[in-house]
């Protein structure tokens, strides 16, 4: 189920984020020879030298040529570079470039470390009883089956355990490897966070169906002893939620995964922006900005964590609602 579900949605990251394309550099304003007195007219008047062209501006110089310089690399460009996802590779079919692209590579291998920890933990028990890491991946796997799936799913949970473990395992692993040095966060992709909100949806509807029926599963959706008249309000605002479901959870988990690693660039990028005033503020400002960068790179520990319990919080809840709508 783990390698499954992980590879569903590295195919969906497989179309992750837009090739760079290198900035054509303006093209400069070719130079006129000046007119030279030995082709003066008959009449002996030198010919006055054309008028000089206009002269290119800064911005338009081209990149490594005399007079321009390269361009200043602002506080839009740094943030962006944490955001913007870029290929690895060049595989072209036709037009459109299959290379591996830097939020696809950490999302596999993410999943293998998922993988691999999991053969790990196996392979430790002696006896039947786990030891180091097997402990503590036990320890999670219990907690997922006992306080997310079977009290927010019932007694159908257990069914759900290893799509929710998944999820929680997947969610923790990419979040932490994010935080390494040259590394990327794979769940701040929204291509990423997109599978996995798909594969929730499947498993909401699986649930119902699975248990009532295609046509029952539907119609359930609407309370009954609704009053008719409000059927044409309630029908279409019911199908709308089981997009919200699946959208929210996209979001969320995006924008948390996302946020951490904007504050921690932004209170960085303090200094050289001190700097630009002052010496003096530029100096100063670096023991507060690392001090806080430090207290927000502490802080993505505990989000990681939250982050990977809330998205399978929400999953085996909307489960929940569909495998007893009653509730």
């Amino acid at each position: 189920m783990i390698g499954a579900t992980l590879l569903f949605v590295a195919s969906l990251a497989q179309g992750a984020g837009t090739p760079a394309t290198p900035a054509t550099p303006a093209e400069g304003h070719e130079s006129q020879p000046l007119a030279s007195p030995l082709a003066a007219p008959e009449h002996g008047l030198v010919s006055p030298a054309p008028e000089a062209p206009a002269a290119v501006p800064h911005e338009a110089a081209p990149h490594g040529e005399a007079g321009g310089e390269a361009p200043a690399h602002g506080p839009a460009e740094i943030l962006m570079h944490h955001v913007v996802d870029v290929r690895y590779g060049n595989l072209y079919v036709g037009a459109l470039n299959l290379g591996p692209t830097k939020h696809l590579i950490f999302f596999m291998v993410a999943a293998a470390i998922v993988l691999g920890v999991i053969q790990i933990a196996l392979r430790s028990y002696k006896q039947g009883q786990p030891t180091g890491l097997g402990a503590a991946v036990e320890a999670l796997v219990v907690f997922v089956r006992d306080e997310i799936a079977e009290k927010n799913i019932g007694h159908d949970g257990k069914k759900f355990v290893p799509l929710l473990l998944s999820f929680f395992f997947f969610i923790l692993v990419a979040a932490l490897l994010g935080l390494m040095p040259f590394s990327a966060t794979s769940t701040g992709n929204l291509s990423v966070t997109l599978g996995l909100a798909l594969v929730s949806f499947l498993a909401q509807q699986y649930a119902g169906i699975s248990k009532f029926g295609v046509v029952h599963h539907f119609v359930g959706l609407v309370p009954s002893g609704l009053p008719k008249a409000l059927l044409p309000i309630m029908i279409p605002v019911e199908i709308l939620s089981m997009f919200t479901k699946p959208f929210a959870l996209m979001i969320r988990l995006f924008a948390n995964m996302l946020a951490g690693h904007m504050v921690i660039t932004t209170l960085l990028l303090l200094i050289p922006l001190m700097a630009s005033i002052s010496s003096f503020f530029g100096i100063s400002m670096i023991p507060v900005s690392l001090g806080l960068g430090l207290f927000i790179m502490f802080l993505e520990l505990l989000v990681a964590f939250i982050q990977a319990f809330i998205f399978t919080l929400l999953t085996a809840i909307f489960i929940g609602m569909y495998a007893h709508p009653a509730h």
